[in-house]
């Protein structure tokens, strides 16, 4: 009898590589232990909250022909989200 099931091709990763990985997860296992610990303010446990309660008003005004006041909404949903967030706009169009 002949095994139809061919052998898989190993590549093996060079000790940079792993490093390099195992950097990488230990700085996103920080960034969520950060995260985490930002979730322990009240002020980011009612954000999303609020998040839905802009959007149902989003909706209302789209659907009663005020767009005006849904992208003014929009806006000021967009502003308070880089206000909580200030690392995600590090790097973003700086010129250095």
């Amino acid at each position: 009898m002949e095994s139809l099931v061919t052998k898989r091709s190993y590549n093996r990763r060079t000790e940079e590589e792993q490093i390099r990985e195992l950097q990488e997860k230990v700085a996103e296992l920080k960034a969520q232990a950060e995260a985490k610990a930002r979730m322990d303010q009240p002020v980011m446990r009612e954000w999303p909250k609020a998040q839905r309660a802009l959007r149902a008003f989003m909706q209302i005004a789209m659907d009663n022909k005020r767009e005006d006041l849904a992208i003014s909404a929009q806006a000021f949903m967009a502003g308070i989200e880089r206000t909580l967030n200030p690392e995600e706009r590090t790097g973003r169009g700086s010129r250095s």
